[in-house]
């Protein structure tokens, strides 16, 4: 062994400052993350309620539930493209969904993968019987507010999803 080389574990023990510390508290996506899970936690918790009905499912199903009963029947890419989140997941969903009748499905007769989806009846009182509560907890958190800076947030929050949309859309292709 070479006494003057560090071992494993002095180099373990070691700690090192990084070359470029983030504010987190000034880092947009950071403080969105963390104010998204903080208001999942706030009020009647999603997972709670989803818990204590008769037919618990997840929170990934019950997204699925409220896209269409807040846009009615849609199709699994539309689905997709509300959430941000992968066809394949929506998919998985819809499976679980579908099991426990809450959804039906009919396939595109032009492109056998295209699938609508709507809610059932039982998929509406299932609906229903969550989204008072999640729609309570919505007053609760935004209670801070006064109308003018709901009305400012939104506005700010619908510019930043066009935002998002360009740059999306921006870097989605390769450019010539």
């Amino acid at each position: 062994m070479n006494l003057n080389q560090p071992s494993e574990k002095s180099e373990a023990k070691e700690t090192s400052k990084v070359k470029f510390a983030m504010d987190l508290q000034s880092f947009l996506p950071y403080r969105m993350y963390r104010l998204a899970a903080q208001m999942s936690q706030s009020g009647n918790k999603l997972s709670t309620l989803l818990n204590n009905t008769d037919t618990p499912i997840g929170e990934r199903e019950w997204r699925v539930i409220a896209v269409l009963g807040a846009y009615g029947g849609l199709t699994n890419g539309k689905v997709a493209e509300s959430l941000k989140i992968d066809a394949a997941t929506v998919t998985r969903a819809v499976k679980v969904l579908k099991r426990l009748g809450f959804v039906h499905t009919k396939n595109s007769k032009r492109d056998r993968r295209r699938i609508l989806i709507s809610l059932t009846t039982k998929g509406v009182d299932y609906h229903d019987s969550i989204t008072p509560k999640r729609i309570e907890t919505g007053k609760l958190i935004d209670a801070c507010f006064s109308y003018d800076e709901k009305e400012l947030l939104h506005h700010l929050l619908n510019k930043l999803d066009r935002h998002l949309d360009h740059l999306e859309n921006e870097f989605e292709d390769e450019w010539e």
